[in-house]
């Protein structure tokens, strides 16, 4: 009789197991469908062609060997020296940048392509800065960072980047964002 209550209870727990992990499959797919770009394969998609993106950099802006080595990761790009860079935000975040606001809408994306020149000569890699909900990551801004190869083919680092983060952190003020590349053009502007 023991045993016969012991693998009622068993089969039972197991039966509540098993209704419980399709749940968690179907939040995931479901979280998939709410956010396209939560796979590498979509977020890679949608940054092929910069379309949908406007360049924030009139030319090239540069960036001393300091910051730049932070945002080498995992790669074969020589991390000693200069590097040039060119800044894209997605049209819904463009207004915000060049207002210098700390509010970026979700979904907002900025792309910076980094180059050994100011010639744009080759492109050594990409660093992507994404706003997700708030609460995603509060105490930097709820941005996602990522890090892609020169071709846009691979994503070498994504989500809470502590590097990346680390940089950004002294531009809170406007968002996370330096817009160091900007003052000149904003300044005409206004």
């Amino acid at each position: 009789m023991r045993n016969l209550i012991a693998a009622i209870a068993a089969m039972s727990c197991v039966a509540i197991a098993s209704l419980a992990w399709p749940q968690g499959i179907l939040k995931r797919l479901e979280e998939n469908r709410l956010d396209p770009l939560l796979s590498n394969r979509n977020f890679l998609a949608s940054l092929e062609k910069l379309d949908g993106f406007v360049r924030v950099t009139e030319k090239p802006f540069l960036m001393h060997a300091p910051s730049a080595t932070q945002c080498v990761i995992n790669t074969h790009v020589d991390v000693h020296g200069d590097r040039f860079c060119d800044v894209y935000i997605s049209k819904d975040g463009e207004a915000a940048i060049r207002a210098g606001t700390a509010e970026y809408p979700v979904g907002t994306l900025v792309i910076k392509s980094k180059y050994p020149d100011e010639e744009r000569s080759k492109t050594e890699l990409y660093t992507v800065m994404r706003k997700m909900p708030k609460g995603y990551w509060p105490e930097h801004g709820d941005w996602e960072f990522s890090v892609l190869d020169s071709e846009k083919k691979h994503v070498l680092a994504r989500g809470r980047v502590e590097s990346c983060a680390d940089c950004h952190d002294a531009y809170s003020a406007s968002g996370y964002l330096t817009r160091t590349y900007l003052l000149e053009k904003v300044k005409d502007e206004q």
